[in-house]
């Protein structure tokens, strides 16, 4: 399993852009085969916002990068900002 964490800065008091967003990005990537879950996530106070999303594997997450990224980028541009995009494995402890 592989996590994405999304992470972008808009300043303080623009959770409704950020808001608008997430509601054009995350239904996208709910619908990508391997996509287990996505959730966004708020510090209004802060101005950060962004998601993460769990991928089955990593080809699923890097083949939805390339359906994901051109619904992304202009998203974030429209609401002025610039996203960090981390993509890291998830180890599961054994009990």
């Amino acid at each position: 399993m592989y996590v994405r964490f999304v992470q972008f800065k808009l300043g303080s008091g623009k959770r409704s852009a950020a808001e608008a967003v997430a509601d054009k990005v995350i239904p996208a990537i709910r619908k990508q085969p391997g996509c287990d879950r996505s959730e966004f996530f708020v510090d209004d106070a802060a101005g950060e916002y962004g998601f993460f999303v769990l991928w089955a594997s990593r080809q699923a997450a890097d083949a939805a990068a390339s359906v994901i990224t051109p619904i992304l980028m202009p998203a974030l541009a429209a609401a002025g900002g610039a996203a960090s995009i981390r993509l890291f494995e998830v180890y599961e402890p054994k009990q």
